[in-house]
């Protein structure tokens, strides 16, 4: 060979050299494809690695012979809570709207991936844009106030229920699909499943091979309908496609195992199996109709419960070459925990300016030491949303052993699965009740309220209304005096006063506190400083058809808000404004009949100094029809809080003179006529006791008829015969209180602060 051959042979194989080295680089820092398959509908029970033997799941078990699993891996009980909570890396309390909804203003895992310069695929189910139909009330505050898929973080997209829950279509048979700004034409006779997997598998052969994908699969199986799949003898009859039978569940879950196994083998045939993270999850337990075999022993779906069975799922991650094979683990996973871990898998930080809750699993996959959390935490609301009435919000914390619900029950979850028996402080072990403070800390540190108060009970018959374990929520404060609070049930939103500040505030648990209005009660001229008395609005009332009423006592009127296009600008109507052509003294509280007459009460507080016009303190009755205003009582010294039976047959009436602290009752004969005034509960001695020396306020009633009013350092209830119960205490002076429309919370307005009680125990 001539000395210029072999010089050209030898920089040949050194640039072959450099090559090779180059591609070996490049492969080693190419951020690796991550997968993330999130089933729906399928507990822990239904995967053969995890013990079920009622279906067959070969390639989901495979991937867990291959990769790890996890044995302690949780979800919320409902699934738009997981996929809240999934896509946005945060526990429900910080950014839950409603059910079927995901507020627009989040960002999701797409978002951040595209930002880590990944090229980005959402294929399956939606169903967080709009979610409630016309008729369910309060839709109309919630259809379609969620997250268009087109702003998720996805550079393409094939997605069942994008829009209103009417127009959604089947999920399986004949599917309505949008996909990429338009809804197909041609799925006739096809399977919804089959056109989100084939897509999926199409964008990932369609990606370059030096651009990294992140695919986010949620799956439409094994969701009910429970119907047949491509793979069922029944498919072969059109007209049982449709058909909703839990005998088609067996099938359900082997086809989508079967989807599974197609998305891995079109990955070995790209050839970048070995580049690519697949996770498979789930958004919660079995439907509750869906009975599954672990071995010998029976599993009943808990979807939609807080027990084992509703919130422990399987979870398994497989990586060829870089998580070992046939591994188990206890570590515990959240939804939580996925951003973080695909940001990480990434080679990405978590953006400064954005807040996760989780933690990340990429350390546990990698076979690395980690300090993780060694508990889980859930914050969970079912609500608002159509279908979800019957479920219950919950907040609990647990480990392998334990679990404490914030509402105090705490439970042995490894020998008492199903909840049956609390655990009582004077039966465990000081090794156990470290454990239960422990939770406790880490629900206190969590929750999105601290605790305040304190309550009192005085007959057993209490526990029945107020939840032995109900706690006190300080949700808001720093007010100068707050009162007449009153539910907005559509809008889930609580308006209440500032009196003093002449405002109107509202509160809900997602946006927190904001102003209302204002001017709320003295709408005349600026007067500054205000000298006259009572200046704000102070008794709220919502009548049958949503008209808000308020007591303004500055103008010293009952008016009826007509219009606010924005909070500074409201519009009012006087509706009551004098008896007999002379001024109120300072209207106070008012209740509707279910006719929406109004009955009121007006003492002369918000008068101070001033010389009433009037001359007398009154409770009146006014007449929706005849616009009359009829005095039913001038000899109560300081009428203040009012309420009507259920049944329309009684008035209630709270006296706060200092030195006669008294509820009294009437019988309501007909419209404007009451008779037999008696005494229903004397508060003197509990007055003269109290920290705050003070006497009946506003007065709500439950569902059962029995009262609550604000009174002596805090709420006290009463039966309809005047039995004293249980006192929900604040220790301050507390001016009135209010129900949600289904009972659930009772909110309450005391001194410079809002509180809110949950009244009934979480629901399993």
């Amino acid at each position: 060979m001539t000395i210029k051959k072999l010089l050209y042979a030898t920089l040949t194989i050194c640039f072959l050299i450099s090559v090779s080295s180059c591609k070996s680089t490049n492969q080693k820092t190419k951020q690796p494809n991550i997968i993330l398959i999130m089933v729906d509908d399928l507990g822990y029970e239904g995967i053969g690695s995890y013990g079920g033997t009622s279906y067959s799941t070969p390639n989901i078990d495979k991937l867990s012979a291959t990769g790890i699993q996890f044995n302690q891996a949780y979800a919320q009980p409902l699934c738009t809570n997981t996929r809240v909570k999934l896509m946005t890396g945060k526990y429900n309390y910080r950014n839950w709207t409603a059910f079927g909804i995901l507020d627009p203003s989040q960002k999701t895992f797409g978002h951040l991936m595209q930002d880590a310069g990944y090229a980005t695929c959402m294929v399956g189910k939606w169903q967080l844009q709009s979610y409630d139909p016309v008729d369910y009330p309060g839709s109309e505050y919630r259809r379609d106030t969620g997250m268009k898929v087109e702003d998720a973080g996805f550079d393409e997209y094939s997605l069942w229920h994008t829009a209103h829950t009417e127009d959604k279509g089947s999920r399986f048979a004949d599917p309505t699909i949008y996909q990429n700004g338009k809804f197909l034409d041609n799925t006739e006779g096809k399977y919804g499943p089959d056109i989100f997997s084939n897509y999926l598998n199409d964008f990932i052969n369609r990606q370059d091979d030096d651009k990294p994908f992140f695919v986010y699969y949620p799956m439409a199986l094994t969701h009910d309908p429970f119907s047949p799949t491509p793979d069922s003898k029944k498919w072969n009859d059109k007209e049982m496609r449709f058909e909703n039978d839990t005998s088609n569940f067996k099938d359900m879950v082997e086809y989508t195992d079967k989807i599974v196994g197609n998305i891995i083998e079109n990955l070995e045939q790209k050839g970048i199996r070995e580049e690519t993270l697949i996770l498979f999850y789930s958004d919660n337990g079995t439907h509750q109709t869906i009975h599954s075999n672990v071995g010998d022993k029976v599993i009943k779906g808990g979807k939609g419960l807080t027990i084992e069975t509703g919130i422990k799922v399987p979870f398994i991650a497989n990586w060829p070459g870089q998580i070992e094979a046939g591994k188990k683990t206890d570590e515990f996973i959240d939804a939580i925990d996925f951003l973080p871990t695909i940001l990480e898998t990434a080679g990405q930080e978590i953006p400064k300016d954005f807040l996760t809750d989780g933690q990340s699993f990429l350390p546990i996959l990698k076979g690395e030491p980690a300090k993780r959390r060694d508990w889980v935490y859930m914050s969970y609301n079912p609500k608002p949303g159509v279908g979800k009435d019957h479920f219950h919000p919950a907040e609990f914390v647990l480990n392998k052993g334990y679990k404490l619900y914030g509402d105090g029950r705490f439970y042995n979850i490894e020998r008492d699965k199903l909840e049956q028996k609390p655990l009582l402080e004077t039966d465990i072990s000081l090794e156990t009740l470290k454990i239960k403070k422990r939770f406790k800390k880490v629900i206190d540190s969590l929750k999105k309220y601290p605790s305040y108060g304190h309550i009192e009970r005085i007959d057993p018959a209490f526990d029945s209304l107020v939840s032995k374990h109900a706690r006190i929520d300080l949700v808001a404060e720093g007010f100068n005096w707050s009162e007449g609070p009153v539910w907005l049930p559509r809008e889930k939103t609580l308006l209440f006063t500032d009196v003093p500040e002449n405002k109107v505030y509202q509160w809900n648990d997602l946006k927190g506190l904001s102003l209302y209005m204002q001017p709320s009660g003295y709408t005349g001229p600026k007067i500054e400083p205000w000298t006259k008395g009572g200046k704000g609005a102070n008794g709220l009332g919502v009548d049958s058809k949503g008209n808000l009423f308020l007591c303004q006592q500055g103008d010293r009127v009952i008016s009826k808000l007509v219009s606010l296009k924005d909070s500074l600008h409201p519009e009012f109507e006087p509706i009551i404004t004098n008896y007999k052509g002379l001024k109120f003294n300072s209207p106070n509280d008012l209740t509707f009949d279910k006719q929406d007459n109004i009955y009121f009460t007006d003492p002369s507080y918000g008068l101070k100094k001033a010389k009433s016009d009037i001359g007398f303190n009154g409770v009146y009755f006014y007449n929706k029809k005849t616009k009359e205003v009829v005095l039913l009582d001038k000899t109560i010294k300081n009428p203040n809080g009012i309420a009507i039976s259920h049944d329309n047959k009684t008035l209630y009436i709270g006296d706060s003179t200092p030195a006669y602290p008294k509820i009294f009752a009437y019988n309501i004969l007909s419209q404007g006529k009451i008779a037999n005034r008696r005494l229903l509960f004397d508060a003197t001695a509990l007055r003269e006791a109290s920290k705050s020396k003070q006497s009946p306020d506003g007065i709500k009633l439950d569902k059962h008829g029995n009262l609550f009013f604000a009174g002596p350092d805090g709420v006290l209830v009463i039966t309809p015969e005047g039995k004293h119960l249980g006192t929900i205490k604040t220790d301050k002076s507390t001016g009135n209180c209010e129900f949600t429309h289904d009972g659930r919370y009772l909110f309450i307005v005391s001194d410079d602060m809002l509180l809110r009680v949950n009244l009934r125990p979480y629901a399993k």
